[in-house]
Parts: structure tokens; C-alpha cells; sequence
């Protein structure tokens, strides 16, 4: 008479965890595979803002833009993940105009990374297929625009006005005293130089801070859902205007 063997459930188990970890070696080996650095450059004239957009393409960009007394922009940006060898920064004629993109969009029936991801997290259809780390160069003078869709933004340096948007992800500045920042699930954090700035600041997942002048004494505008708010400063009427909201999250004025 013939037995079948039937596995306990510690060996199910152990066969379960087995078949993770295989998985997430590929999905590695996958996202670190075609490391690449890409190269742009552009002559930044007079009264020309810069202009850096990585929300077209499924590129997860980590963007670190530093302003500096130069006349032009440089992008600088290190590629990793299965279709690296896809990415491009293209630059519109004429401009200071950047954008992200891939040749080809990755098939989600062919590609490793989509099939082992698929297999072990459900959700992978919403992740990206390449990762940047981005290193901006622009002047220091000149209007800052940043379009994001995962990952972090970071600016220092540059005084004139910063528009910043992201989804996924954080949002650092500093030394602009005009700013509009916006992200859906992350936090801002903003070090105003001036005593006058202008600033509007929202999140829907993710706190605020805000650090100003000892003497500011603008207009606030804060709101939070789930959160409190903490503004030491009051609601003013002198120069300089602050409108910051979020759903989920707390609001934080400090004196710099």
C-alpha cells in the first residue's frame, strides 16, 4: 500500500519564507541591474526659469537641486533598475527645460522585474521600473521648477521663487523666501531666510514645519484635520504671508 506524504505546517511555512526571499533576491538583482550616469547641460539666459520634471515617466527621482553663482544648469543623474538602460533626460530646445522619460515602457508580462513582483506584491503595477538619484546645478537667481512623482526634493541655495510638487514623497527648502510646495503623502519642511516671505504649503499625508525669522509678523494661515498647530508667531499683519494645510498632520512654526 502506497502513503502519500503530506508536508506539516512548519515545512509549508518554511517553503512559503523560501520562495519570499528568492523573490525579493530577484526583484534586487533586478533593481540594481544596467547602473548608468546621465549627463545635460543648458545655458540658463536672462529672465529663464529651470525647469526639472521627472512625473511623466515611471522613474523614482531622489532630487537634490543646490543654486550657486553660475549661468547655467546641469543635471547629474545615476540610474539603476531594470529598464535603466531606457531612461533619458531630454531638454527642450532652447530652454532650461528637463524631463525624464523612457524610451520604452516596460512590459508587464515580459519584464523579470514585473513577474516576481507581481508574484510577491500585489501592488507592484504602481511601482517604478528605474530609480534616479538627480543632482541639480542652476543659479542661484533664477526661478526653480520641480515636478515629482516618487521620492524626495531637496533645495538649498536658491533665493528666487521655488515651485515644488511631488506625490510620493518629502520636501526640503531653504534660503528661498518664496515658495509653493505641494505633496500628497509626505512631509514638508521649509528654513525661510527673509522676513517677508511668501509661502504656500500643503500635504494631504504628512506634517509641516516652517522655521522663519525671530521677527516675523505676517499673516498665518494654517490648517490641519488630524493634527494640531503650534505658531508662536500668531496671525499678524505686517509683511509676509504663510498658508499652510494638510488632512493628516501637524503644523509647526519655530523661530529660526
Amino acid at each position: 500500500m502506497n502513503a502519500t506524504a503530506t508536508p506539516n505546517h512548519s515545512t509549508l511555512l518554511r517553503s512559503i519564507a523560501l520562495a519570499a526571499m528568492l523573490g525579493t533576491a530577484l526583484v534586487g538583482i533586478a533593481r540594481g541591474a544596467g547602473d548608468r550616469t546621465l549627463h545635460q547641460r543648458a545655458a540658463v539666459a536672462g529672465g529663464q526659469r529651470v525647469v526639472f520634471d521627472c512625473s511623466k515617466a515611471r522613474v523614482s527621482c531622489d532630487i537634490s537641486a543646490v543654486g550657486s553663482a553660475t549661468r547655467h544648469a546641469q543635471v547629474t543623474a545615476s540610474i539603476s533598475g531594470p529598464d535603466a538602460a531606457n531612461v533619458e533626460i531630454l531638454r527642450k530646445p532652447g530652454s532650461a527645460h528637463f524631463v525624464v522619460t523612457l524610451k520604452d515602457q516596460p512590459t508587464e508580462s515580459k519584464s523579470l522585474w514585473s513577474i516576481v513582483s507581481n508574484i510577491f506584491h500585489p501592488t507592484s503595477w504602481y511601482r517604478p521600473s528605474a530609480y534616479a538619484t538627480v543632482q541639480l546645478s542652476v543659479p542661484n537667481d533664477r526661478e526653480l521648477d520641480i515636478s515629482n512623482t516618487n521620492d524626495r526634493i531637496h533645495v538649498s541655495g536658491v533665493r528666487a521663487r521655488l515651485s515644488l510638487a511631488d506625490v510620493n514623497g518629502s520636501i526640503w527648502a531653504s534660503d528661498s523666501a518664496n515658495v509653493h510646495a505641494s505633496t500628497v503623502n509626505g512631509s514638508l519642511h521649509l528654513t525661510l531666510p527673509a522676513e517677508t516671505p511668501e509661502v504656500s504649503a500643503s500635504s494631504v499625508n504628512g506634517k509641516i514645519e516652517v522655521t522663519l525669522a525671530g521677527n516675523f509678523s505676517g499673516r498665518v494661515s494654517a490648517s490641519t484635520v488630524n493634527g494640531h498647530v503650534s505658531n508662536p508667531f500668531g496671525n499678524g499683519s505686517g509683511p509676509g504671508r504663510l498658508s499652510l494645510s494638510t488632512v493628516n498632520g501637524s503644523i509647526t512654526l519655530q523661530h529660526r
